[in-house]
């Protein structure tokens, strides 16, 4: 499965645990390596016969690092790497080929029910598979994952964790008494044996590097990368789960590796994947970390110098109070930064500052534009639309703001109010009903029927959101083809379909025929 992906049983053929797999399983000599299967679940998926990630930036950081830590103490990890829908052949094929002890998942509040689905189907064919299940949702709601068929609930950070429960079932012994971990127990209340949490590593340096190679198999373009610097974020936004996550650990939440540790791991990437063009460093806000961010940028600056080309680089910026960035911003440059990540979410000063809890001015947001422009990089806007407490008249504000801004491009998603933060509470309190998740069709569909701005209004102004920035800017099938998609992306059964014929090249054949070239590209929405 490393080499390709994973053949397909024919669909005649029964499962059952036959005798070779059942050998494979129980003669695992006490001390040897334990086979491990990842099963990482994308409803955002490219179609067949397509790879199903389009690039790095989607793979999930989380499972790079746990496999890592695990290949760190002589386990045999795979992976598998599924598209929402049928999955039974996908599954049993991965079984039959990993032989695994353990199957791991990591689930945001999206994914978890697929998650949970796949999980009881390996329940049915082979209960004697220890089956865990960690990340975001788990970490806030694992009184949701610990009554499904998971053996065990990894809450908060798993490096060390994870290692420590591998060996507790390589023993062959009921794990128990690991910190960071719920687990089933007949023997305790309700079943479950709930252990507190480790404290948040303070030196991430020590953790040991991603395992990228893991991904190639499953990845259709291998020549842009991510990598993450840093855990945490200092902000406490209402409608984002860090300020939650924060708090189910002990210890400093933001943690910066050193900017040499980064570039070590630059350097190892770049020599795996030699035709990598573009890296993505992934953090909350670089401004977290400013006297580090100029140690980094000096690094990069140097790494690239080496090179025969050098590498493009990009990264996320939050907006601080009557703050310039304009030196950050050369030093960015220099290293060849070409573009920002900036969180714009709403014109409205109300809106950000009493429903957010975000205190910076517009002017704030038009000033750090206007010196990112002024340097050289670009930059993408990241908007909400439909926060409970907005009107359409705050939703204006956004429209204008983003004029004034003029992003390179600008993103609008729709809001809704994931598990753990301070906006679901808020949810609960007012009665706002919140409807179940359906792939990640929450992003892009108004559900929550807000008396202040109804669902059409809001789903208005998500469709519309590029022509009413642009205005007659935009050119009329670039604001049509915008519309469309943003529309489908709220049916994902429809979207899935839909991709197929877009990966066909009919619709671009299309386009050429109906359209001149303009040499623009139509914003997008951030996904």
């Amino acid at each position: 499965m490393t080499d390709q992906e994973p053949s397909i049983l024919p669909s005649e053929e029964p499962w059952c645990e036959t005798a070779d797999f059942r050998v494979g399983l129980d003669s695992q000599e006490p001390g040897s390596p334990m086979k491990v299967l990842f099963i990482y679940t994308v409803s955002n998926s490219l179609p067949p016969p397509a790879k199903p990630i389009a690039e790095w930036i989607e793979v999930s950081f989380s499972v790079s690092y746990l496999v890592a830590a695990l290949e760190s103490v002589g386990h045999e990890v795979d992976l598998l790497v599924l598209r929402h829908g049928s999955f039974r052949r996908e599954v049993k094929e991965a079984l039959a080929h990993t032989q695994p002890e353990m199957v791991c998942y990591t689930a945001v509040a999206t994914e978890h029910t697929f998650c949970a689905k796949v999980a009881r189907s390996i329940r049915q064919w082979m209960p004697g598979i220890y089956q865990v299940i960690g990340g975001v949702h788990a970490t806030l709601r694992p009184d949701d994952c610990i009554q499904g068929p998971f053996d065990a609930v990894c809450i908060g950070e798993g490096e060390d964790a994870i290692v420590e429960l591998a060996g507790a079932v390589q023993s062959g012994e009921r794990p128990t008494a690991i910190q960071s971990f719920w687990f089933q127990n007949p023997e305790c209340p309700d079943n479950v044996e709930k252990n507190p949490t480790r404290p948040f590593n303070p030196d991430i340096d020590s953790i040991v590097h991603p395992n990228r190679e893991i991904w190639r198999p499953w990845i259709e373009e291998i020549e842009k990368h991510a990598m993450l610097i840093a855990r945490g974020c200092p902000f406490t936004c209402t409608y984002c789960s860090n300020h939650a996550l924060r708090k189910t650990q002990d210890g400093k939440f933001v943690r910066f590796r050193s900017p040499e540790d980064c570039v070590d791991e630059l350097r190892e990437l770049v020599e795996q994947f030699p035709d990598t063009t573009y890296c993505y460093f992934e953090v909350e806000t670089i401004s977290a970390g400013r006297s580090w961010a100029y140690d980094f940028a000096k690094l990069l600056e140097e790494f690239n110098a080496e090179r025969e080309v050098p590498l493009e680089f990009a990264i996320n910026l939050m907006v601080h109070h009557e703050t310039s960035f304009m030196d950050l911003f050369k030093a960015l440059k220099k290293a060849n930064f070409s573009y920002l990540r900036i969180g714009l979410e709403s014109g409205s000063y109300r809106v950000r500052k009493a429903i957010m809890r975000r205190n910076h001015t517009n002017d704030d947001l038009i000033n750090t534009f206007a010196e990112a422009h002024e340097a050289g990089l670009g930059t993408y806007a990241y908007n909400l639309v439909g926060l409970p407490g907005e009107t359409p008249e705050d939703f204006q504000e956004t429209i204008e703001l983003n004029r004034r801004c003029n992003p390179t491009r600008s993103y609008i998603s729709i809001f809704h109010p994931y598990p753990g933060t301070d906006l679901e509470r808020t949810c609960v309190e007012r009665g706002i009903k919140v409807p179940a998740f359906e792939d990640t069709a929450e992003r892009y569909r108004a559900r929550l029927s807000l008396p202040e701005f109804p669902n059409r209004l809001v789903e208005y102004y998500f469709r519309n959101f590029p022509a009413l920035v642009k205005g007659k800017q935009e050119p009329f099938f670039n604001r049509v083809d915008a519309y469309v998609w943003q529309t489908v992306r709220g049916y994902p059964w429809l979207a899935r379909r839909l991709e197929r014929v877009r990966g066909t090249g009919i619709l671009t054949r299309l386009r050429r025929i109906i359209r001149p070239s303009t040499g623009k590209q139509a914003p997008e929405v951030h996904v």
